[in-house]
């Protein structure tokens, strides 16, 4: 069925028909049983505990499908055991100039330089909490993904961090920290030396005074070894609870020139080199007496794929290419 709808959605504009079935999904909630009885996994999962959180099986939904949170119970329906809503960020901001989107058919890819566009974190907040008065499943949670204006100082950062842990700490069950997005100046700088060491130190200690939430920092795929572990010493020193591997690649490096745009490349692409970092995190994790709890994003397509990354360490596994390439049904095929 989705094989059909996907010709139909690919005639248009990638992002005026993302944002048109986030909407659609959003509004049209007395289609969640036709959904949930097709697509929900069937099968018993292993559940994963991450502190207080007992995800009932390993795959969620990445940021950025659904910035707003605005079809939080859609993707509950379908069987996700958690979604990352967002990248939000204190104020709304328009993000890039359009075109920001774009879809690399050939290799099952998605490029983008969206900008972290979104309508802030207190509208987020408002359709969090709306979300959980009607989701009632145990093991499926809701996460905001944060990040920083475009026009806040590098230096200032960490404020927007901490403002955006303000506004959602008592609507958001985790929050994952985004340094890692290529697509606004400078924030990748936040990943390496004193950036990363301040901005970490400051979340924690926030965090400490609000809901002491699990929190999670993403990486970009394009780091050293060296930077790999420089950040994954800082989150242990500083009680962070796991990390991300990985955002989108700004690499062409080692396959050929895939779409002549600037912006970072997701999907199957970007596998080999988010499973590499996966392995460096795993490994500092054998190495160490306190273990962080790896999530592994980028290039699941299939069950191998998924099982791939619990193999290279990580606990939880997201997605995002794969549901628009494949559709609802992606979830009920990476858990079969």
């Amino acid at each position: 069925m989705y094989k059909l709808a996907r010709k139909i959605f690919f005639l248009f504009n990638p992002e005026t028909i993302h944002n048109f079935v986030v909407w659609f999904f959003g509004k049209f909630t007395f289609l969640y049983p036709l959904f949930r009885g097709i697509y929900f996994p069937k099968s018993d999962m292993k559940s994963v505990t991450v502190r207080n959180l007992k995800f009932r099986n390993p795959l969620g939904l990445a940021a950025g499908l659904d910035k707003d949170g605005e079809a939080l119970r859609f993707w509950e329906a379908l069987g996700f055991s958690y979604v990352e809503a967002g990248t939000v960020t204190p104020a709304p901001q328009f993000g890039n100039p359009k075109p920001r989107l774009f879809r690399i058919l050939k290799d099952e890819g998605l490029l983008n330089r969206m900008g972290f566009n979104n309508n802030g974190a207190k509208a987020l907040r408002e359709e969090i909490l709306k979300a959980k008065t009607k989701i009632k499943a145990e093991g499926f949670y809701i996460g905001a993904n944060i990040g920083k204006n475009k026009l806040t100082p590098i230096q200032s950062a960490k404020y927007d961090y901490t403002k955006c842990m303000e506004i959602l700490h008592n609507a958001a069950d985790f929050f994952t920290i985004n340094i890692s997005s290529p697509n606004t100046e400078g924030l990748r700088k936040l990943q390496s030396g004193e950036y990363f060491d301040d901005l970490i130190k400051t979340i924690s200690e926030k965090n400490s005074s609000l809901s002491n939430k699990v929190i999670f920092v993403k990486i970009a795929p394009d780091l050293s070894e060296e930077e790999i572990t420089q950040i994954y010493n800082t989150a242990v020193k500083y009680d962070i609870d796991g990390i991300v591997a990985t955002n989108t690649t700004i690499s062409r490096e080692g396959f050929p020139l895939l779409i002549d745009e600037a912006g970072g490349i997701s999907g199957k692409p970007l596998k080999e080199k988010s499973d590499k970092v996966l392995k460096t995190l795993n490994e500092l994790n054998a190495a160490s007496p306190k273990k962080l709890f790896l999530i592994g994003c980028g290039g699941i397509f299939s069950a191998d794929d998924l099982a791939d990354k619990i193999k290279l360490g990580a606990a939880l596994t997201q997605v995002y290419t794969s549901f628009i390439y494949e559709g609802p049904a992606v979830v009920k095929k990476l858990l079969k």
